[in-house]
């Protein structure tokens, strides 16, 4: 693959020496400044065996807005001119994060960097907002008009180069584990989420990543009465348990119900026994991991083996015995690999991925 970089001024031309045995489409031109989404663009030639050279020209247009716009006349951009005989796919992980335009909560999109107030400060791209708001629908295994219910997830974030996602609704209420035990690893809920569950997704499962989970959880303070960030250096940051396991298949995380919500919630505590307004009760509105039902998480209470940590249908975050049955979100990391197919991200229009 040959990929020059180049500065487009004005009326700029490109002349690259090519051999190529067949016609084809030789280059996509990936930059789309305008509406700040990616590509493709296919810019299509024909060539013969022997070497010949071929001169695009591109043309860098701007949209009349009925303002003065001779400040931008001598403007430029850099861009990248790939080519290559294969159709460029947009990995889905670089979709997600184009559509984060720097500016942190458009489209929904908060970058987790050092400098995002009370964030999680692992470099993860994460959506948060109110339900009807946040655009982040993906339809697996699905090709249907309307994605069916089993197919339909919603996009958590990007988390390195993984993105990771949650079912749209539960697959109905069940236990933790049968008996009082809240050791991930064995419990009936994993179970069934990497065997029965994982199977039942056909040949979605090749796409998803192995994860290592990390299931040692934590003590009540560190994730009820804590705010958002200490919740997530604990349960899963720096301060983590070392109890992980190497799986498919998982719940989310307390820290990723926590960063749901709109950073307005991110100085709230899971649950405050005095002051509703002070806990995630109050921001079950803003926050589109919400489910309005009991819903069970994959972390465990450190402090008491029967117990393990759940979304209360109120909003806040509580404990509960292992042997109650909640709603289960199956969620899990899809493979870098996994291109990005069509759609804008809502419920009726999906993201869909390259089968």
């Amino acid at each position: 693959m040959f990929k020059p970089s180049f500065c487009i001024c004005s009326i700029p031309c490109l002349t690259i020496l090519s051999e190529i045995s067949s016609p084809t489409t030789l280059c996509t031109y990936l930059a789309n400044a305008a509406a700040n989404r990616p590509g493709p663009h296919p810019i299509s030639t024909t060539s013969s065996s022997a070497g010949t050279t071929h001169t695009w020209t591109f043309t860098l247009t701007f949209v009349n807005l009925g303002t003065d716009q001779s400040d931008n006349e001598n403007a430029s951009m850099n861009v990248d001119i790939y080519l290559q005989k294969e159709e460029y796919k947009l990995p889905l992980n670089e979709y997600v994060i184009s559509q984060y335009t720097g500016t942190q909560g458009e489209n929904s999109l908060y970058y987790h960097n050092s400098s995002l107030t009370n964030g999680a400060g692992d470099n993860s791209y994460r959506y948060a907002g109110a339900s009807n708001s946040v655009n982040n629908y993906i339809c697996l295994g699905s090709d249907e008009a309307t994605c069916p219910d089993a197919n339909l997830f919603r996009i958590i974030g990007v988390f390195g180069d993984k993105t990771k996602v949650i079912r749209a609704k539960s697959v109905g209420n069940q236990k933790w584990h049968t008996s009082e035990s809240n050791t991930w690893s064995s419990s009936s809920l994993n179970t069934y989420l990497n065997g029965e569950y994982l199977t039942s997704l056909g040949t979605i499962a090749e796409k998803i990543a192995t994860t290592t989970w990390k299931v040692g959880g934590c003590s009540w303070s560190n994730i009820e009465t804590s705010v958002p960030k200490i919740v997530y250096k604990n349960e899963v940051g720096s301060s983590a348990s070392t109890t992980t396991v190497d799986k498919k298949i998982g719940l989310m995380y307390v820290s990723d119900y926590y960063y749901s919500a709109s950073p307005s919630a991110w100085t709230l505590v899971g649950y405050n026994e005095s002051d509703a307004t002070k806990d995630y009760r109050a921001a079950k509105t803003i926050n589109w991991l919400y489910l309005g039902s009991n819903e069970w998480t994959i972390s465990r209470d450190s402090g008491n083996t029967a117990y393990a940590f759940y979304v209360n249908s109120t909003g806040s975050v509580g404990r509960n015995y292992v042997t109650d049955s909640f709603a289960v979100r199956p969620s899990f990391n899809l493979l870098s690999a996994v291109t990005y197919a069509s759609g804008s991200g809502t419920s009726s229009d999906p993201i869909r991925i390259n089968l």
